[in-house]
């Protein structure tokens, strides 16, 4: 996917929208998403400006977008929105210009419409930030099992 069709999908626009490419590696399992950052990002302008640092609420949020778009290519949800309801991260390394972030998700199966996500954001070969949810999907919670998309 590219950055309009990422748009489009999670109803995310610019500036907000941290990942640049999304692509599904194992349909249900696994997918990776990047985030090139350019010293023109309008963050490092505002956020420690000496030290252009990328704030980690976006990185995590780079990291939530990467997770909910593997989901919505998992699990049919129609017009129903859901929730993260659970976020357990750790910030390992400053994220800086001229980086490119991946951010490769995984995910568990969903259960009652709960589905438990782990992502691991990298930059050079180097773990910068990790995290764990658990997503919510009203629309399924209901279902004793929900299926994936073929």
């Amino acid at each position: 996917m590219d950055i309009t069709q990422i748009s489009q999908q999670l109803d995310i626009k610019a500036p907000f929208l941290m990942i640049d490419t999304f692509s599904v590696v194992v349909k249900g399992e696994k997918a990776i998403a990047t985030k090139s950052l350019s010293s023109n990002e309008w963050f490092f302008d505002c956020h420690l400006p000496a030290s252009q640092v990328m704030p980690a609420t976006l990185q995590i949020e780079g990291m939530l977008q990467t997770l909910v778009l593997l989901i919505y290519d998992t699990y049919d949800h129609g017009e129903t929105r859901a929730f993260v309801n659970d976020i357990q991260v750790r910030m390992l390394s400053a994220s800086t210009p001229g980086n490119t972030l991946e951010f490769s998700a995984s995910l568990s199966p969903m259960r009652r419409g709960i589905t438990r996500g782990e992502v691991i954001g990298s930059s050079n070969g180097k773990v910068v930030c990790k995290g764990s949810f658990s997503y919510a999907s009203p629309k399924f919670m209901l279902q004793p099992k929900v299926e994936a998309k073929e």
